[in-house]
């Protein structure tokens, strides 16, 4: 017996001398360590959110571009006049005025949203408040076909899409540029 209160009493002093709780070194270096993983995760999360604003602003302005560029060439395609940009050989208009089914269709800008007006009607919002457009840029083309005697007409479109945030975590910008020919309107 008496040898076994030896021994506990030789690792009590071994190991502080039986007194409990951490040494103020010991304390030191779990703070440190502490410190660093706390560092590292806030770092994570920041880039993290930093991704997801970067890609929510791409996702924004990309499908704004889809849907602009899928109702131009809907309308440039089935248009039977388009009569404002006027003339061709590079004049720009930054209104394109088309009829498409007896209906005069009026694109424009307002306020940095893209417009689209079908007849008499208010001009409905094709872009929403999240992405500002630039000044469209519509530009005639016309290629004269001399066996028959027709003008093909084609539209040159450059518009510039920006996602609309205070943040600089979340800019991007776009560009739309396409040309679209219309099977219908021929001079």
């Amino acid at each position: 017996m008496e040898i076994l209160r030896n021994k506990i009493a030789s690792l009590a002093i071994r190991h502080g001398g039986g007194k409990k709780g951490f040494s103020l070194l010991e304390l030191l270096i779990y703070l440190a360590i502490l410190s660093v993983l706390v560092v590292v995760i806030a770092n994570i999360f920041i880039s993290l959110s930093k991704s997801n604003a970067q890609s929510q602003a791409k996702s924004e302005v990309n499908s704004a571009i889809r849907f602009a560029s899928e109702l131009l060439r809907q309308d440039i395609k089935s248009s039977s006049v388009i009569s404002v940009p006027t003339t061709p050989g590079g004049t720009t208009s930054p209104t394109l005025t088309l009829t498409r089914d007896g209906v005069v269709i009026i694109w424009d800008t307002s306020a940095g949203v893209l417009r689209r007006k079908e007849g008499s009607a208010n001009p409905i919002n094709v872009t929403n408040a999240n992405v500002l457009v630039g000044t469209p840029v519509f530009t005639r083309i016309e290629n004269a076909n001399q066996t028959f005697g027709t003008t093909n007409v084609a539209i040159g479109i450059n518009i510039t899409f920006n996602y609309n945030s205070a943040s600089p975590d979340s800019t991007y910008s776009d560009s739309l540029q396409t040309t679209i020919n219309s099977y219908n309107a021929y001079q």
